[in-house]
């Protein structure tokens, strides 16, 4: 038998540890497909990155060019000096591999050098259309090799006489644009729509050699996700994408994005041993981890094993010792006047013991046949289920009067049950008469009712005579004080309200009327309760109060009792998620529905004439361009500045919300001009101009502002507000505007 329990103990172990290696590989597993698509992610960000540090550098060049043809505008400089001016420009180390300067003949002029060649490109066109911009690809006629032209006009008296030309020949080799990633592990393709590369950045990992990256992707590679058609298009929509493909034994994972110039991409490539040696490290990591809990694991067996070795020696001993000490208690119950009882656990059976005159009985199914046996009173027959299932449940001990009409053969006599837990889910019990203390228990319960469990446990108690209209007894924190001759109305709730807060003075005032306590009374209410904040502990503090009604056993007098119990902490988590559901997440200025309710709360009521009041609605110009370029992180600190600039100036009578996005919503009342609102309009646009964005972006706003004038719904003035702001777009933005008619 001991050779059975040695083998089944070795075998748990064995699953145990089959199941914690199972589990460590599973880790191991979550986390390389974690780490797969964090590099994903990390791989999509830097791409993006990357594209847009692209268009900025692209729209560097175009302003070079542009500031270059602006110089050329303002003198009549000599062949000489434009070479010189050009030369300049190329001296700066620019991806230009060639700059021209095209006159009114259409003809392109090198003058430093004395080179001159004649083109029909598209861009030379553009020029005398006094257009700035950078060319689709086209086939140069200096060379013959594929480039693209930056270009801007140059003019006379407002006449273009000529152009600034710079020549970018395509696939070339540049790093000026790229965001370092991958510790330069990742290479860059700068591609036109149809695939030619623009310009790139090459490493060791580097697959592809030549000019067109959609020939590779068509004919050269084996997709494992996406495909070409996929890629193209994706890009014909200028959305981004993933792609992963394998090329003579070597993976890449590639991340697309549009730079937003002539529909042109950057793909963003990393070898997938990138992630494999991220992930190995950790594997190791891992593994390492594992040997040393297991080997932990088996000192600790070792140690347990040891110690239920000495705990089972222990419990042996103990059980004989406790069952000798039963049969000891068994024979002291057999010795005494109250009548025993046993209780089976596992079966539901009572057994009750002869006692006088009365036989051995048993109960089988006791509990779930109580009912039909009658052996409690019907009004006790919860309590005496509820106190054998704290038995059931493991309680040690169990004590309670009730009434056994089975017993006493009447329906007034009380018993006093005490139940012991035992060993072998059993249970040991005596009913003993406990009619007389019952009887005196409950007659002290009626005329010490301030002191029973519902009030001990009460912060803070009183009762009121209502026929004397007199206080006789108080509570607080379980200390009583009984009263002689203290008025209720003139002298308690004088006291009382001292320690209610002022805000919450009138309607406990309300609550407490000696005339409302009596009406209540008379309409057969119970109890009522009313929640404020109450001065104990040297502060204020959420309590809830409730009121009943008690009669007097002695005199049959009436009694209003009011007691309290603390309330603070809920009430604070309650105030608290109120709170948050009436303001916007990210700026902390009410949301639209709140917003709205304490606009329309404001119209329902009556006002002077010489009170000013305005709806105005702020949005911000061009923010879009923010979020796109500086990303969501940056244009969400340009609204929690916005939202902290209008709680600054709008900081007395006035009420702010954020309706989502950009658009804030201000209501400013109650003010002695229009001239005090129209000054902190002014002051509101010029304080958000002032806001700091990176790389100098420029923060404005339009405001179109309504004057309160009869409107009868929120709704109303936000229409005509939103209607003057729609003027104040289309005026310039950066202002403000008065909605008129």
């Amino acid at each position: 038998m001991k050779n059975k329990q040695f083998f089944i103990k070795i075998f748990i172990v064995l699953i145990l540890l089959f199941f914690l290696i199972f589990s460590f590989q599973n880790f191991i597993y979550q986390n390389n497909q974690f780490n797969s698509h964090r590099t994903l992610e990390h791989l999509k960000d830097v791409g993006k990155q990357t594209a847009n540090m692209y268009y900025k550098q692209f729209e560097n060049y175009k302003n070079q060019i542009f500031n270059v043809s602006q110089l050329l505008s303002r003198y009549d400089y000599s062949h000489e000096e434009i070479g010189n001016i050009l030369n300049n420009l190329e001296d700066e180390k620019t991806i230009f591999k060639r700059l021209w300067y095209i006159n009114k003949n259409k003809k392109s002029y090198n003058y430093k050098n004395e080179e001159m060649i004649i083109t029909n490109g598209t861009y030379v066109k553009n020029i005398f259309q006094g257009e700035t911009g950078i060319s689709d690809v086209f086939s140069s006629a200096y060379n013959g090799k594929d480039v693209i032209a930056i270009y801007s006009p140059v003019y006379k008296k407002d006449i273009i006489v000529g152009g600034v030309v710079g020549i970018i020949e395509m696939n070339d080799v540049d790093t000026d644009f790229v965001y370092d990633i991958f510790d330069n592990q990742a290479y860059i393709f700068a591609t036109t729509i149809n695939g030619q590369i623009i310009t790139k950045v090459e490493n060791s990992n580097t697959l592809y050699f030549g000019s067109n990256y959609f020939d590779f992707l068509k004919n050269d590679v084996q997709f494992s996700e996406g495909s070409y058609q996929e890629v193209l298009n994706r890009m014909k929509q200028q959305k981004t994408g993933y792609i992963q493909y394998s090329y003579k034994n070597n993976n890449r994972i590639v991340y697309y994005s549009p730079v937003f110039i002539n529909n042109w991409y950057i793909f963003t490539i990393i070898s997938d041993n990138v992630v494999l040696a991220q992930n190995s490290q950790f594997n190791i990591i891992t593994f390492t981890l594992l040997t040393s809990i297991i080997f932990v694991l088996g000192i600790l067996f070792f140690l347990v094993v040891q110690y239920f070795t000495k705990t089972n020696r222990k419990t042996e001993l103990m059980n004989d010792q406790l069952i000798e000490n039963n049969q000891k208690i068994e024979t002291i119950l057999k010795l005494v006047s109250d009548r025993i009882f046993e209780y089976d656990i596992e079966t539901d059976t009572l057994i009750l013991d002869a006692w006088d005159n009365y036989p051995k009985v048993m109960f089988n199914h006791f509990l779930s046949h109580l009912h039909n046996y009658e052996f409690v009173s019907l009004e006790h027959e919860e309590l005496l289920r509820e106190k054998f299932e704290l038995i059931i449940n493991g309680q040690k001990e169990v004590s309670f009067d009730a009434k056994f009409p089975y017993i006493s053969k009447d329906d007034e006599t009380w018993f006093h049950i005490s139940m012991i837990h035992i060993q072998h889910q059993k249970a040991i019990g005596a009913l003993k008469n406990s009619t007389k203390q019952m009887n005196e228990y409950n007659l002290l319960l009626q005329d010490q009712m301030f002191k029973n469990s519902v009030y001990s446990h009460a912060l803070y108690m009183f009762a009121v005579h209502l026929k004397t209209k007199k206080v006789i007894i108080s509570q607080f924190k379980g200390q009583y004080q009984s009263y002689i001759d203290y008025d209720y109305e003139k002298d308690f709730m004088r006291d009382f309200l001292e320690k209610t807060y002022e805000k919450d003075r009138h309607y406990v005032k309300q609550f407490f009327d000696y005339q409302r306590i009596q009406n209540l009374f008379l309409s057969s209410i119970q109890n009522d309760k009313i929640e404020f904040r109450f001065q104990y502990n040297h502060d204020y503090q959420w309590v809830r109060f409730r009121v009943q009604f008690e009669r007097q056993s002695d005199n049959n007098e009436v009694l209003m009792i009011a007691y309290c119990n603390d309330i603070n902490e809920e009430k604070s988590k309650q105030i608290e998620n109120e709170y948050k559901a009436q303001r916007d997440g990210l700026t902390g200025l009410l949301n639209r529905e709140t917003f709205d309710h304490h606009v329309q709360r404001y119209i329902n009521q009556q006002h002077y004439l010489y009170q000013y009041s305005a709806y105005i609605i702020l949005d911000l110009d061009n923010f879009k361009t923010i979020n796109d370029q500086l990303g969501h992180l940056e244009g969400n600190k340009v609204l929690i500045e916005v939202a902290k600039t209008i709680e600054t100036i709008f900081n007395k009578n006035s009420i702010a919300g954020r309706f989502g996005g950009d658009e804030f919503m201000i209501f400013i009342y109650n003010q002695v001009s229009f001239s005090i609102i129209e000054d902190k309009i002014n002051q509101l646009l010029i304080h958000v101009r002032d806001i700091k964005v990176e790389n100098d972006y420029r923060v404005s706003c339009s405001v179109g502002v309504c004057l309160v004038n009869g409107e009868k719904t929120s709704q109303e003035l936000f229409e005509k507000s939103d209607r003057a702001l729609y003027e104040c777009k289309n005026e310039g933005k950066d202002g403000f505007k008065i909605y008129s008619k």
